[in-house]
């Protein structure tokens, strides 16, 4: 399932919600912030926002940065234990 990432362009925290999807070798598609939507589009996903990025993966919400870690660390850790198990 593919993430979508609704950042900005010269945003530290998008480059590193990028990084973060790459590394976990995890398909995502970027949007920009004035590019690809409009503060108007986002605050229709994202009710009285004022960050970026936004991060989905599907359709279901994750949040910013920090969710995106925890997400990531809990799906990461249960491959591993489903990888251990059918070793066995």
């Amino acid at each position: 399932m593919t993430y979508y990432i609704y950042g900005a362009e010269d945003s530290k925290t998008t480059w590193k919600a990028e990084t973060l999807l790459t590394v976990c070798r995890r398909d995502y598609k970027l949007f920009l912030l004035g590019q690809d939507y409009t503060i108007n589009q986002l605050q229709i996903l994202v009710p009285d926002t004022n960050f970026v990025p936004h991060i989905y993966h599907g359709s279901r919400y994750i949040g910013g940065i920090k969710e995106l870690y925890d997400y990531l660390y809990s799906e990461v850790k249960h491959e591993k234990q489903f990888q251990n198990e059918t070793k066995e």
